[in-house]
């Protein structure tokens, strides 16, 4: 097994782990791979060493004392304080973030159907030319130019995708810690 297999079976073990610890587990093995390289061994040999991907995973994985693995304490508040904070959060959600989301998410989905449709603007052209019988090949190439811009836009709408789907689920989380009072 070389450098890459090795690292790479070892990252999609160490999947559950936050990227920041992921990573540092990923250097310090890259280290190993590079401090045995220069004393003349090779990457099979140094793999071998290092012993068996799926062992390294579960051990890094199994660690009950890990920054990582252990959840925010959580303040045991007075009733009032946790009645004010959920309707706070109530509020602040109906309000505010529920219409702010809701239309980021519904600009998303009207820019992924223009893309889309965009795209299938040859496929439309050659359906009227099938149906009415007449070419106009300024409606064509037309269509083609809407294909190339819907290409271009799809790799933004793939970008704000993961965007939303990145600050819906860390907005929602944020509301779960507020709420089990660890803020």
């Amino acid at each position: 097994m070389n450098r890459k297999q090795f690292l790479t079976e070892v990252e999609q073990r160490l999947s559950p782990l936050p990227a920041e610890v992921r990573n540092e587990l990923l250097s310090d093995l890259s280290q190993h791979f590079d401090y045995g390289l220069v004393n003349g061994k090779s990457e099979s040999e140094i793999a071998n060493e290092l012993g068996n991907p799926e062992d390294i995973a579960r051990e890094a994985l199994d660690d009950p004392n890990a920054a990582w693995n252990a959840s925010p304490p959580l303040r045991q508040g007075s009733f009032a304080r946790n009645l004010f904070t959920f309707l706070g959060l109530l509020f602040l959600n109906l309000l505010i973030s529920i219409p702010i989301m809701a239309t980021l998410w519904v600009v998303w989905v009207s820019l992924t159907v223009v893309a889309v449709s965009f795209i299938a603007a040859p496929l439309l052209a050659v359906t009227d030319y099938a149906l009415n019988s007449t070419f106009y090949p300024a409606k064509f190439f037309f269509s083609i130019t809407m294909t190339g811009i819907g290409l271009l836009l799809l790799p933004g709408v793939r970008y704000l995708l993961l965007l939303m789907v990145k600050g819906t689920v860390r907005y929602w989380k944020w509301n779960q810690t507020t709420l089990r009072g660890a803020y």
